[in-house]
């Protein structure tokens, strides 16, 4: 059985809790067509970091293909981030573009860094990197300079418990009002 938040994790922009301004800018580039190939989305766990690049990566791609996820802890070495940029540079089979998204950006190495210095300065077309981080400032500055970087805030309690309730009420849960407050705080 799936765990509840793996069903009800948000899949679109409108799912999305408490990220409104960035959602709008997103939704703004989408409308002009002035997709940046580098993001890096900035925030505390649980606020929507990856969930936004999954979201942002499908709307670019009109639902098609998949983003390539990978988790930069256990993918942080230079030779990682070289097969990543060689990956890069073939068009995507499934979709329009190729969309990277870097979870836990933060623990790549200084020396895999120094490698996607000059990918993200001149990045293969149809190539779109998303790095997520809970640490910005572990971030090189010469990458933070390269990047759109938009940091999330912690969503608020209100909308997290009225998000809980929506999905207590979708599993057919009786009497869980006191228990998603509490869990949201």
């Amino acid at each position: 059985m799936k765990a509840l938040a793996t069903i009800y994790r948000p899949e679109t922009f409108d799912e999305i809790c408490g990220q409104s301004s960035i959602v709008k800018i997103l939704e703004r580039q989408l409308e002009t067509n002035k997709i940046k190939n580098c993001y890096l989305f900035c925030g505390p766990s649980g606020t929507g970091k990856t969930t936004i690049g999954r979201a942002l990566a499908k709307r670019i791609n009109n639902g098609k293909g998949s983003p390539i996820e990978i988790d930069a802890a256990s993918n942080n070495s230079v030779e990682n981030v070289r097969n990543i940029i060689a990956e890069a540079q073939t068009r995507a089979i499934d979709a329009e573009y190729k969309v990277f998204i870097i979870d836990e950006c933060h623990v790549l190495s200084n020396a895999a860094w120094q490698a996607f210095l000059k990918t993200l300065e001149e990045p293969p077309e149809k190539t779109i990197f998303m790095f997520c981080t809970t640490n910005p400032e572990k971030v090189p500055v010469t990458i933070q300079n390269r990047v759109m970087k938009f940091n999330l805030s912690k969503v608020p309690t209100e909308q997290i418990k009225k998000r809980l309730e929506y999905i207590c009420a979708k599993e057919g849960f009786k009497d869980y009002n006191e228990s998603c407050d509490y869990i949201a705080k």
